[in-house]
C-alpha cells in the first residue's frame, strides 16, 4: 500500500509539472503572438495584426490575460473596418474571433458570446460584400435580399459540426471508468504474495470493460 501511494504521489506531482510547464508555454506564445500583432499594427499591416492576434487567442488557459487582449483587439480592427467600409479586413478580424473560439472550446466554450458576436457579424457582412452575396445568391435556399441571405449564412455559421455533448460525457465517464478498474485492479487484485485475488480481479475487469466499451460508444456516437 505504501509503495503505491508513493507512486500515486510520484505520478501527481509529474502530473502538475506537465501541466505547469505546458501553462508556462501556453502563456509564453500567446503573449509574443500579442506582441507581433502590436508591432504589425504599428507598422501599418492590419491584416498581419490580425493573424498574429488570431494566434495569441488560440493559445489559450483560463485566465491568461493575453487571450482577452487578443479579442479586444480583433474585434476593435473589425468594428473600425466595417465603419471605414473595409469589408475584406473586417471579416478576416472577425473571421479570426470565430476561429479561436471553436479552437479553444471542449465542454465548455469560454468564448461563445464572443463567438456569437462575431457569427453574427459574418453573416451580415458576407450577405452584404458582392463577392459573397453573389455565391450566396447561387447557393439553393439562400434568398434573394440582404436579409434573406444573412440569415443563410447564419443558418450555415450555427452549423459548426460540433461533436454531442452527451456522447462526450459518456466516453469521459467510460474512460473513468477504464482507469477506475485498473487502479483498482493495482490495490486490490493481488494479495501480499502476488497471488491473484479473483473477486477483486473480476471487479476491476468487469469496471475496464464496461469503461472501454461506454467509451468507444460515446467517441463513435460523438
Amino acid at each position: 500500500m505504501r509503495r503505491l501511494r508513493r507512486k500515486l504521489i510520484t505520478g501527481a506531482l509529474v502530473t502538475l509539472f506537465v501541466l505547469g510547464a505546458l501553462a508556462t508555454r501556453v502563456v509564453w506564445e500567446g503573449r509574443a503572438a500579442l506582441a507581433d500583432g502590436d508591432a504589425a499594427i504599428a507598422r501599418g499591416d492590419a491584416a498581419g495584426a490580425v493573424d498574429h492576434w488570431g494566434r495569441a487567442a488560440r493559445w489559450y488557459a483560463p485566465l491568461a490575460p493575453h487571450v482577452a487582449d487578443a479579442y479586444d483587439r480583433l474585434e476593435r480592427v473589425a468594428t473600425d473596418a466595417e465603419r471605414r467600409g473595409d469589408l475584406d479586413l473586417a471579416l478576416a478580424a472577425w473571421r479570426a474571433v470565430r476561429g479561436a473560439a471553436l479552437a479553444t472550446r471542449s465542454l465548455h466554450e469560454p468564448h461563445a458570446d464572443r463567438r456569437a458576436r462575431a457569427d453574427a457579424r459574418i453573416a451580415v457582412l458576407m450577405a452584404t460584400t458582392p463577392g459573397e452575396g453573389a455565391a450566396a445568391r447561387r447557393a439553393p435556399g439562400a434568398g434573394d435580399t440582404a436579409g434573406a441571405r444573412a440569415a443563410f449564412y447564419g443558418r450555415q455559421l450555427a452549423d459548426d459540426g460540433a461533436p454531442s455533448r452527451a456522447w462526450t460525457l459518456v466516453a469521459l465517464a467510460g474512460l473513468a471508468l477504464w482507469l477506475g478498474g485498473a487502479v483498482h485492479f493495482a490495490r486490490r487484485g493481488l494479495d501480499d504474495a502476488d497471488r491473484l485475488v479473483r473477486r477483486a480481479a473480476g471487479t476491476a475487469g468487469g469496471l475496464i470493460g464496461v469503461g472501454v466499451l461506454a467509451w468507444v460508444i460515446g467517441l463513435y456516437n460523438a
